[in-house]
């Protein structure tokens, strides 16, 4: 009798790789029902001690904090432009023939636009129709002429 031995992957290695599949396929399906992965919430809590033990260090330390994260201010955010909102636009300019769009001039470029922005509210649910629009039409009247002649017919 020969014995051969067998070629492939070993039932360890497709045991192994099974099971990173289906937590792979359970994660998925988590995130499907409840829209997010249940460890979000734990790196959520460990980033904001780590921001506090981080704030500790520096104030035991004494390096300065050059990036104040709650008033979102860097070093040099004098000399940055204003955001653009509805009411100042935004410039469209053409540069070496592709359209540009930006919050800053355009360098006196002669195709430059100022372009006012519009808000909108996204996608919305359509209105429903006006009562009078929504008058009985000539197929409903049948059906109630219909039902009220069944209705005569059972009560005689």
């Amino acid at each position: 009798m020969n014995l051969h031995k067998q070629r492939g992957m070993s039932l360890v290695a497709v045991s192994v790789l099974f099971m990173i599949l289906g937590l792979v396929a359970m994660g998925f399906l988590y995130t499907i029902r409840y829209g997010h992965l249940p460890m979000q919430e734990v790196w959520a809590r460990w980033g904001k001690s780590a921001n506090v033990i981080g704030k500790e260090l520096k104030n035991a330390s004494g390096i300065p904090d050059s990036f104040t994260p709650a008033t979102g201010s860097a070093p040099g955010a004098e000399n940055m432009p204003a955001p653009v909102t509805v009411e100042s636009g935004v410039k469209r300019c053409v540069i070496n023939g592709k359209t540009v769009y930006s919050d800053t001039d355009c360098h006196n470029n002669a195709t430059a636009t100022t372009l006012k922005l519009q808000d909108t509210q996204g996608f919305q649910k359509p209105k429903p129709a006006a009562d009078a629009a929504s008058a009985s039409s000539p197929e409903q009247d049948a059906r109630i002429k219909m039902i009220e002649k069944a209705i005569e017919k059972a009560s005689k």
